[in-house]
């Protein structure tokens, strides 16, 4: 048996962490704003999909890479939880098999996880809708991977399209997951926070008669741009 694990990793501040949660309490979404604060990068694809709905998260990455078909470097990482973790798991996009169930979730719960987002598919969907533990996967499925006894817990992943360090921000809200890199956590908060402000004074004058296309200067551009067929009337 050989599972690594990475014990030496640089977790966000919680304090960061704290004030994105105040930001998804005080709006009703915020993925996509903390998205375009970083150039429209480090969101998941459209087909990691909650379980349920209303998932509303932020929390700390744990990160386990796994083979196509071993699930015992997640069991692993369940006694690697600390509370407020997201475990994101990377299976290579083992869309038939799944890598979480009922039981896994309760240790998980139990440990101080507070979700999981995989890019595979899970079973016992009805008891994990029960109990209300937040899962995003890419879909369901009856037959269980093996435990055979390889894979990294705590090292970079890629799932959904994202790429996941341990220790990044994660946030989830109904418009999907965005991750936020540890090392740039302050700095997309402070961005986040002016993006929503401006985002609010948008609609108020949106809501008051003005044209979004003049808000965004648009029509400015469009005055500006030259007509190129001009050139050859001459």
């Amino acid at each position: 048996m050989s599972i690594v694990v990475n014990t030496k990793i640089k977790r966000s501040s919680p304090e960061i962490v704290k004030e994105f949660r105040s930001l998804l309490e005080e709006y009703h979404s915020i993925v996509p704003g903390v998205s375009d604060c970083m150039n429209r990068l480090n969101a998941m694809s459209a087909d990691i999909q909650p379980l349920f709905p209303k998932i509303r998260l932020v929390g700390v990455a744990l990160t386990v890479k796994t083979g196509t078909s071993d699930l015992a470097p997640v069991i692993r990482a369940l006694q690697l939880i600390q509370p407020g973790d997201i475990i994101v798991v990377d299976t290579h996009n083992s869309n038939n098999t799944a890598f979480w169930g009922e039981i896994v979730a309760i240790e998980a719960r139990r440990n101080g996880a507070v979700g999981i987002i995989l890019d595979s598919a899970v079973r016992d969907v009805v008891e994990l809708r029960e109990m209300k533990f937040p899962v995003l996967s890419r879909g369901i499925a009856p037959n269980v991977a093996s435990t055979i006894g390889f894979g990294y817990i705590n090292v970079p992943v890629q799932c959904g399209g994202a790429a996941v360090n341990p220790g990044d921000i994660v946030i989830i809200d109904d418009n999907g997951v965005v991750v936020v890199p540890c090392d740039e956590a302050k700095d997309v908060l402070e961005k986040t926070k002016k993006f929503l402000a401006n985002e609010g004074k948008v609609i108020e004058r949106v809501n008051a008669g003005e044209s979004l296309y003049n808000i965004l200067g648009l029509d400015k551009l469009e005055a500006a741009t030259i007509d190129h067929t001009k050139l050859y009337d001459k």
